[in-house]
């Protein structure tokens, strides 16, 4: 009996393709994808609402600040010459207070309201009134300029007693923002004038004349210009009379 062939087709058989040819090596140096971050509290930006919140409340302080002190500024030089009367001014008995809100340099002789002026219009130059004593009347146009510089004008009645006369000598000789004159004409025996401020008493010795002085001799919140010298010494040896003012 003939024996069978093995079939061709069974010996001839090739094997599967992934056995056929080895996996292909991984390629190296290459970097795997990047993984996308995930959500956490960490990486969300938040809203800084402290920080924001305490800048806003420093920067709306300084502006208070600022319109503060712009306004302040205003309503204490903006009208100088016009101020609210002075409280410790007018606790005094008799004293009168008036607005003044003239203040021109006007050469010539000039009108005022009231006898000693307080204020006004007035000469370009001003009485010396670094404590200085005139035995003689003096122009008012050149006294209310020194007026303006912040002193204190005492006037007194001609003819009265030496005593008395040398009593206000004493308040005044020496003292910057002071000056003293008799005056014709004086209702009374005394008065004393600042800008804007007078008293009229009958004796040397009464305490008002000490408490005016202190209240407004160069008090920088009636003074107009406290920055004015008050020291003039070619008026001080050649001082004006009455109706013929200084007027350089």
């Amino acid at each position: 009996m003939a024996q069978r062939k093995p079939s061709t087709a069974s010996t001839s058989r090739k094997p599967p393709a992934d056995k056929r040819r080895p996996a292909r090596p991984p390629v190296t140096g290459a970097r795997p994808p990047a993984k996308k971050p995930g959500k956490s509290i960490v990486n969300q930006k938040q809203t800084p609402w402290g920080l924001i919140i305490t800048t806003v409340v420093v920067v709306l302080f300084a502006a208070a600040i600022i319109v503060y002190a712009v306004t302040r500024h205003k309503s204490t030089s903006k009208e100088p010459h016009a101020r609210p009367e002075l409280a410790d001014a007018k606790s005094i008995s008799g004293v009168v207070y008036k607005v003044e809100p003239k203040f021109n340099h006007v050469n010539g002789v000039l009108k005022y309201d009231t006898s000693p002026p307080t204020g006004g219009d007035h000469a370009p130059v001003w009485a010396d009134c670094t404590g200085t004593v005139y035995p003689n009347a003096i122009a008012n146009e050149n006294a209310v300029h020194s007026l303006e510089h912040g002193a204190v004008w005492i006037t007194y009645k001609p003819g009265l007693a030496k005593a008395e006369v040398d009593q206000l000598t004493k308040l005044v000789s020496g003292q910057d923002r002071m000056l003293m004159s008799p005056y014709p004409g004086l209702k009374t025996n005394i008065s004393l004038q600042s800008w804007g401020y007078q008293l009229f008493v009958d004796s040397a010795s009464d305490p008002r004349i000490g408490q005016f002085i202190d209240a407004l001799r160069f008090n920088p919140k009636t003074t107009p210009e406290p920055s004015a010298s008050c020291s003039n010494p070619t008026f001080k040896t050649s001082p004006s009379t009455p109706g013929h003012p200084t007027d350089g």
